[in-house]
């Protein structure tokens, strides 16, 4: 179970030099993520995951706060955190894989 999201990211690139730092100006970056549930921790009313994120040339790790269901007809804690992120504002339009 994974979930793929397209990931854009906005900074100033800055070149190194003998000379001192010289900005580059802005660069913009968009790339495709595997979104990857690799463990959680918690108790029966919340858990947090701990959540990677890869591509073919990045990758970093991000932890959420989840709410969980410990009913009898709730889905496992793993199925509760991807149903969780894509509820959130910077999972929309993610899709799974």
């Amino acid at each position: 179970m994974a979930i793929r999201k397209i990931i854009e990211a906005e900074g100033k690139s800055i070149v190194q030099t003998s000379m001192g730092d010289i900005e580059n100006g802005v660069q913009k970056v968009s790339f495709s993520a595997y979104v990857k549930v690799i463990s959680i921790s918690g108790n029966k009313n919340q858990i947090t995951a701990n959540v990677n994120f890869k591509s073919e040339t990045q990758q970093f790790y991000r932890q959420y706060e989840v709410p969980i269901s410990v009913e009898a007809e709730a889905k496992n804690f793993i199925a509760q955190v991807y149903v969780h992120l894509k509820t959130l504002p910077e999972f929309a339009g993610c899709e799974d894989c």
